[in-house]
This record gives structure tokens, sequence and C-alpha cells, in this order.
């Protein structure tokens, strides 16, 4: 490499007019001097100095590179056609689908994907040619000569010219059975977790209820006033009532009661305005307005008996939340739908007291309540109303989730799939 040298006494002379060397280091220039006219730039005795006002060029590398490159990437990387027809088949792909480069190029995409994730397949394909976007779909199944099942993620992307136009798509296939495996174990821990939640909370629950039966029984065997005994048996009426309902309810998340697994789904919107119809003039007699903005332009389809109990179950927790508002106070209740792609968003709002953000993410635990007697409130609340909320909309592979702004209001979130 070809050494800069600089003459004594001055301090500017270079072998190269675009790299200006730096000031002496053995004849440093009195105090008094000029400041230089180019920056000091430090530099590696064997290196070429760099000039922040000459930055080096940018890197090209060839063609080939990335051919090799994509040829020997340790995924498997399929290119596509706009019609679907496999045009580059890397080595990581020939070992992934057990299938060779031969065999596989000038065929369809389909011939590597299984039957039953073909539609899925082809609507990603379609979305990402009309799009130009990313798309991502999973599907598994036993390789040639495997026991176990192979979890497989794909992504597809675009591939565009100067002028924007679809050349292809790339399709990046991934194994994710490892994480399918750990999002598995995760999910079964969870279960467990919640399994142990509701077991303490229905031995508290009965326990307390069966207890009190057992004192008021006692009480009615002991007494010899008829008076005295009849309401010590209506009490225990009472409490074998509310194991009846906290049972029911128990038995509603998962099996619910009156509607078979035959029903015809009801549409979304529908059941949202037989449902205002319904409350609306009984809520306008305790001073609460209820609002409706369906401005969802798809359908869902949801099981009519269990959504109704759903939206009995928000519209209780919302009236619960305008306890200790003030009369003039504003008292609304919000339901709104608006589309979402796939899906529809679902929220279910209220202008009360709001939820303490300590409490958020709890709400729909079951048995958790700040309302009922276990709680220090004033009524029997078991704490199961938004659970059965939650257990509706993932029956539905949808999503829920809570918004709350303390002494504002709250917000439930329900994301369901659209049908049409």
């Amino acid at each position: 490499m070809t050494a800069f040298h600089t003459a004594p006494g001055d301090r500017h002379s270079t072998a190269h007019p675009l790299y200006p060397a730096p000031p002496s280091l053995t004849n440093p220039a009195p105090a008094s001097s000029a400041i230089p006219e180019s920056p000091l730039i430090l530099q590696h005795p064997d290196r070429t100095p760099l000039h922040p006002l000459h930055p080096l060029p940018t890197l090209h590398p060839p063609v080939d590179f990335f051919q090799a490159a994509i040829a020997q990437a340790g995924i498997a990387i399929v290119s596509l056609d706009t019609t679907g027809i496999i045009t580059t088949f890397n080595q990581a792909a020939t070992h992934f689908f057990a299938c060779s480069e031969n065999q596989a190029m000038g065929q369809p995409m389909d011939s590597l994907i299984p039957p039953e994730y073909r539609t899925v397949a082809a609507g990603a394909l379609q979305r990402t040619l009309q799009q130009h976007s990313v798309n991502h779909y999973e599907m598994a199944f036993v390789p040639p000569g495997g026991n176990h099942p192979l979890h497989v993620g794909v992504t597809l992307s675009c591939v565009l010219d100067n002028n924007n136009q679809c050349l292809g798509v790339v399709a990046w296939v991934r194994d994710i059975t490892n994480r399918k495996e750990l999002e598995t174990n995760l999910l079964r821990t969870r279960h467990m977790a919640a399994l142990g939640t509701l077991a303490e909370g229905v031995a508290h629950h009965f326990n307390n209820i069966v207890c009190g039966m057992h004192t008021m029984v006692d009480f009615a065997l002991t007494t010899e006033d008829p008076a005295t005994m009849t309401r010590a048996l209506h009490l225990s009426a009472e409490a074998a009532t509310r194991i009846s309902y906290i049972t029911q309810s128990l038995l509603g998340l998962n099996c619910p009661e009156g509607e078979p697994a035959s029903a015809v789904p009801a549409d979304l919107t529908a059941e949202l305005r037989r449902f205002s119809n319904a409350v609306e003039p009984g809520l306008a007699k305790k001073g609460i307005v209820l609002q409706l903005e369906l401005q969802a332009q798809r359908n869902a389809a949801v099981p009519r008996h269990r959504f109704a109990q759903a939206l009995q179950h928000l519209l209780r927790n919302a009236e619960e939340s305008f306890r200790g508002m003030s009369p003039h106070q504003t008292k609304r209740i919000t339901i709104r739908t608006m589309s979402q792609q796939d899906q529809i968003m679902l929220q279910f709002s209220d202008t009360g007291m709001g939820i303490a953000p300590e409490h958020l993410p709890q709400i729909f635990d079951p048995f958790f309540t700040t309302k009922g007697v276990q709680s220090g409130g004033h009524e029997s609340n078991p704490g199961l109303g938004l659970t059965f909320v939650h257990a509706l909309i993932m029956d539905l592979n949808g999503h829920v989730w809570a918004d709350s702004v303390l002494g504002q209001g709250a917000t439930i979130n329900m994301l369901i799939p659209a049908t049409t």
C-alpha cells in the first residue's frame, strides 16, 4: 500500500489531493497558529485516511453472489412465477421437501403442499400477487419416512421490477416445530395454572355457602319458633340456588345449556340490534343512554344463545361501573362494530368508574371480582361474567382484551373472525 508522507514544515503537503495529511506530531504548530483548513483526521498507519466529505463508494456485489447465497442458504427458498409455478428450488428446499431440484422445477407449488392446506396457500399467494404484500401461513405434515409431524411456517414476498410490476413470488420456508412444541407446553402450563385458580375459587365459594347452609339448618332444627324456622329454611334454599347458579355458569363456559351443536349460527349485527331493542327501555329508566355504532361492512356468525348471555354479562358489568357516580354525570354505554380485514372489532364501552390498572390483567380470571361479597361488596357476584365472555370469544377463534382509564370508563374489545 502506498505510504503518504508529510514534508517537514509543510503541514498540508500530501501525496493525494483528496486526503490531506494530519498535522505533524513531531513538529506541532504553535498555539498562535491559524486553525487548519482541513479537520484533524485520525488514520491507521497502514490505511488510507478517511475524510468525512469523501465517503467510500457503495459496494455492489455481483449478481452471482446473490444466486450463490440463495442456492446455499440454510433456509428453504422457493421462487414462483405469477402463476405459482416453481422457478427456483435451492439446496435446503431439496432436503426439506425430500424432492430433487429437477423434480420440483416447472411444477406448481401445490405439489409440495398437503391437500388440506392448499386452499390457505392459494389464498396467501393471490393476496401477495394482487396486493404486492408479504403474507404468512403455517402448515403441518409428516415428511416421507418420518413418524412425527413437521410444522412449517411459510412467508411469501412479492418481487417487483423498476416499474412496480410483479415478477414473481419468493417463498421462505422454515421449520417451526420446536416453536410449536414450546407454545403447546406453555399453553398446557397456563391451562394447569387456570385450573388451579378455578378449583381454588370453586372450593372457596362452595365452602362459604355450605357452611352457611349448615348453620341455618342447625338453627332451624334447634328453634321452636315456626317463623324463625321458616326464615332459616328460606335462607338455606337461597344458598342452594346460588350453588346451582355457579354450577350452571361453570358448565356454560364450555357446554352452553339450551344450544345444541346443530344450532344455526346467528348474524352478529342482527343479534346486537335485537339485544339493543330489548334492553334500551330498561336502561332509559335508569338514566343510562345506549348508543349503537354498527359500522362493520362484513358479517360474523355467533351462537345466538351464548352470545346473548355474553351481552347480558357485559351489560351487568357496565351498569355496576356507574355505581358511585353523581347524578349529573353522563352514563352511556356504547356498542360499536368496525371491519378490520378478515375480522370484526366489537367494542362494549361505558363511561363508568373504570378499572384499576392493577386489576386489568385479572378481570377475565374465574371468580375475580371487586363487587361481590368475597371482595367486600354488597351482592352475590361470583365473578364469572367476563370469564364467560372470554371463553365465548376464544371459542370463536377470536381475541378479547380490556382498556380502561380510571374514572373515565372501560372498553371490552373483541375481535371476531368475519364470515363474509
